[in-house]
């Protein structure tokens, strides 16, 4: 996912009131009420996106090189996907019994069993894959790669790419309706895309005024609003059909995820500086901001559970170090050895 912005990075660095948080690796309830408990996963190096597979009970949580699987209500171990150079996102396609994990070190993608766990073949396609999904309504999966600004659409009973879409511009998170249509944030255009998954083509993109470098994104099906997490502390929500943006709320510094709470009406939306912004549904064109939910640094991404509403995002201690001479951006932080944790956020 996209680099953290400089200043972004030097408040978690020098003089955050959530360093503490991070290091005591819990968040007291009494300072929420959303409860926050952690699981200690084995490994080393940091994380990026979380899948929730509600049906079969799973949850696939990406660490550097590999993929844990746990059970989705236990949060029991129940394996792990080795043989990846580095992790990204995690995408399931149930009829077929495969999923895919976009590796951005090897410009790859493995697919693996859903029953056995191990892979099972290794996709070439586009440079530096990230986010995926699998879409019901053409039963593909979607790849979206950073660097060669294209989506990668794979048969997943074949594991084979049979087409390309360009995008001219580097996409970020992605989602789907289910319903012949995908979207994604375009980071450097500050704009949404939008996919027909019939003919697999560009069916529209809109820019957003106001929003720099979108990377979070969500959806809600019903409504047909998509949450588009700017760069610049801004939540824009968009008309799905028309590409409108309908409202706006502040949200934290750098966001990098969102759920969507059909149940609960919320937006969560996961930021870099240790922060969760939660925001209420009042109608399909009216938001507010709940409050914002003090996590921990790096807690970036987000998954949800439709079935228990439960939140999973992940993090670890955090190791900076300083930018070269001239530099804008300083460099992405490492883990600390032995301090990778998964968060799970319980709802109101």
């Amino acid at each position: 996912m996209r680099k953290a912005l400089a200043t972004a990075a030097m408040v978690l660095a020098v003089g955050s009131p959530f360093v503490a948080a991070s290091r005591a690796r819990h968040v007291p309830s009494s300072q929420n009420s959303y409860p926050i408990k952690h699981v200690s996963l084995p490994g080393e190096g940091r994380g990026d996106y979380i899948t929730a597979d509600s049906a079969a009970r799973r949850l696939y949580v990406s660490h550097s090189a590999v993929v844990h699987i746990l059970d989705l209500d236990t949060l029991r171990p129940l394996g792990q996907i080795d043989g990846i150079g580095k992790a990204h996102g995690i995408a399931i396609a149930p009829e077929t019994g495969h999923g895919f994990v976009s590796d951005g070190k090897n410009n790859q993608v493995v697919m693996f069993d859903l029953h056995s766990n191990k892979p099972i073949a290794v996709i070439n396609g586009g440079q530096n894959p990230d986010s995926i999904l699998y879409d019901p309504a053409s039963k593909m999966v979607f790849v979206f790669n950073g660097t060669s600004k294209d989506v990668s659409v794979i048969d997943p009973a074949r594991g084979e790419i049979v087409r390309t879409i360009p995008l001219g511009d580097k996409p970020e998170f992605s989602v789907s309706d289910g319903h012949g249509r995908v979207w994604a944030n375009l980071e450097d255009s500050a704009a949404i895309v939008a996919l027909d998954t019939k003919t697999m083509t560009v069916a529209a993109t809109w820019k957003m005024a106001d929003c720099e470098g979108p990377a979070a994104l969500a959806l809600d099906p019903v409504a047909r609003r998509l949450f588009s997490g700017c760069g610049n502390h801004s939540l824009k929500i968009v008309n799905a059909d028309s590409g409108r943006v309908v409202a706006a709320v502040p949200i934290g510094e750098d966001a990098d995820g969102a759920a969507y709470d059909a149940a609960g009406k919320r937006v969560f939306v996961t930021n870099r500086d240790g922060t969760m912004t939660i925001v209420r549904q009042l109608g399909a064109d009216r938001y507010v901001v709940e409050r914002n939910l003090r996590t921990e640094p790096y807690a970036k991404t987000v998954a949800i559970d439709p079935k228990t509403r439960r939140l999973f995002s992940s993090t670890a201690d955090l190791i900076w170090h300083d930018a070269a001479p001239g530099a804008t951006e300083r460099p992405l932080p490492d883990a600390k050895s032995g301090t990778f944790r998964l968060l799970v956020i319980s709802p109101k």
